[in-house]
């Protein structure tokens, strides 16, 4: 079989494609065919069967889209935030609580607002509106207790996971059932997109298989 080469640790490309960086347009071109096991996106190529990753590829295209953002806007409106009718407390060890007073700035400026409660509680304000398929006051709770055990990453990094996480937890996942006319408009946002940057979880957004390798593989 045809060996599998990683592109910039984002896509995953058969030989006999051509690298994605040099294809303005390429995810745009595709003929969309369907959805496999409501998990990949099935297209076709110029001469290869493409598989697209939905959850990766939308993954990708919103994470770019808060990075540009936060790079652009002012400062009081880098996010939409969903505030809270009532703040929710958070429990939190006490290193915690001193990483917030060092992060705090940080995290507003993702849109989670947040303040010491206590001596070993949070009291949430707001959260990054968006956020579907997680609990923002728990995520919030995880990405503390991270970075509470593992070191002290820069504020840069701190920005990037938190723009990640956001993400992650914004967008479609296996399982769920797209539209034609929303997996064209993923394809197409896909075309905005750097695969050459590091992905969130490392996970590979497409698979390409030339249309002369299954050719092969059914003897023709």
């Amino acid at each position: 079989g045809a060996q599998a080469a990683r592109d910039g640790g984002a896509a995953l490309a058969l030989p006999g494609g051509p690298p994605l960086r040099t294809l303005p347009g390429y995810f745009g071109a595709l003929r969309y065919l369907g959805q496999l096991d409501l998990t990949y996106l099935v297209c076709e190529g110029d001469h290869e069967l493409v598989l697209i990753d939905q959850h990766a590829a939308h993954e990708r295209v919103e994470l770019a889209r808060l990075r540009a953002r936060h790079a652009a806007a002012a400062d009081d409106a880098r996010v939409a935030v969903q505030r809270m009718l009532f703040p929710v407390t958070v429990e939190v060890s006490p290193a915690q609580l001193a990483l917030v007073d060092r992060v705090g700035p940080l995290l507003a400026e993702v849109g989670f607002e947040v303040e010491p409660f206590g001596k070993a509680t949070l009291a949430v304000k707001a959260v990054p509106a968006g956020i579907r398929h997680s609990e923002p006051t728990a995520l919030l709770g995880r990405l503390l207790a991270d970075w509470a055990d593992g070191g002290t990453p820069g504020d840069a990094s701190r920005l990037d996971a938190l723009l990640g996480e956001i993400a992650c937890h914004s967008v479609v996942r296996a399982g769920d059932r797209l539209s034609a006319g929303e997996a064209e408009t993923l394809l197409r946002g896909l075309d905005d997109v750097d695969l050459s940057l590091p992905a969130p979880h490392g996970r590979a957004v497409l698979l390409r298989l030339p249309l002369a390798e299954i050719g092969r593989r059914f003897g023709r």
